[in-house]
């Protein structure tokens, strides 16, 4: 059965998300995932969440998609093995030990590998599953040859976003370290962490998505090439080819986006994959004006979000006591 992953940026969130019909939902806890702290939860809301799921036989997974220190080893563990006992189904991560230490610890546990791993090729998914992943998320540049290449050496479940962009390559998800040339706040303190840098893949630390706002290369002061944002569209044409190539799991990202807005695409997509599964419909064509006011309402978020981003990153430049990387 094809699963729909929502995202939780709060209690309310993956409340509404399961009763718009997800059947799953990750959560990221403050300080390990790779969002600002607005969009991370606390523990309390984790096993809040985990309650509710289990009422209606969903299920939670835990994002700890950053890149553990030596030094915070014992305090990770600590915590992945805090949410696993409160009943999580699973774990989102990035860094190929924690796959393997996951697996070792918690073998029935499901391990999806984040887009923060940056995968490049099929042999590259490869190597996650014999880490003992279960589940891959693959970049949203990717079309069906590249999953059908999976297929032929992997048995690993295959994600997909709920969304595509440009194929330009200027960006390569997961492997960015843009937003590291920017100042930080720090706010480890709650979590006994005393890190004082970050980047793009630091817990805690925000992504500003510089990738997503015009930017400009300068060659020795003499000449410059306009870089354009990237356009974002909720995925139609590649639906379908998507489900016939055995994509399992269709992700919505958007912690940080109106809930009201997550619950529009969960209910459209989950409808919309329905039919397909069932044959009622082969595209969606007939879905053509829901799917334009969709986007819209999709890209008026991003943008807002973006500006939002950006205005932190600015104004963090002046703060007192934040340091320069």
């Amino acid at each position: 059965m094809t699963e729909i992953l929502a995202p939780a940026g709060s209690l309310e969130m993956a409340i509404a998300a399961i009763d718009a019909g997800a059947d799953a939902v990750y959560a990221g806890p403050k300080g390990w995932s790779r969002r600002p702290m607005e969009s991370e939860v606390n523990d309390d809301e984790i096993e809040q969440m985990i309650e509710y799921a289990n009422k209606f036989n969903k299920k939670i997974k835990i994002v700890v998609n950053t890149y553990p220190t030596p030094f915070e080893m014992a305090l990770f563990i600590k915590k992945v093995t805090k949410f696993h006992n409160m009943g999580a189904s699973g774990f989102i991560v990035t860094d190929v030990g924690i796959v393997k230490l996951l697996r070792d610890k918690f073998p029935n546990t499901q391990i999806h590998v984040s887009i923060g791993a940056g995968v490049s090729n099929a042999l590259d998914v490869k190597f996650f599953e014999e880490m003992g992943a279960d589940v891959i998320v693959l970049p949203f540049r990717w079309n069906t040859d590249e999953f059908e290449k999976i297929k032929e050496i992997s048995n690993i479940t295959l994600e997909a976003f709920l969304y595509n962009t440009i194929k330009t390559g200027k960006i390569c998800p997961g492997n960015c370290i843009m937003s590291s040339f920017f100042q930080y706040r720090d706010w480890f303190k709650e979590e006994e962490k005393t890190n004082e840098y970050g980047s793009a893949n630091r817990g805690s630390k925000e992504c500003y998505r510089i990738c997503q706002v015009p930017w400009e290369i300068n060659d020795n002061a003499k000449e410059s090439k306009s870089i354009l944002k990237q356009d974002t569209n909720l995925i139609q044409e590649q639906l379908v080819d998507f489900i016939n190539c055995g994509v399992k799991v269709f992700k919505i990202s958007g912690r940080e986006r109106p809930i009201e807005t997550i619950c529009k695409v969960i209910k459209f997509y989950k409808k919309v994959i329905t039919q397909i599964e069932n044959g009622i419909i082969k595209d969606l064509s007939s879905y053509t004006k829901e799917l334009e006011d969709l986007r819209y309402e999709w890209n008026k978020q991003k943008q807002k979000r973006v500006a939002v981003l950006m205005n932190k990153a600015k104004s963090y430049r002046n703060m007192e006591g934040v340091k320069k990387l």
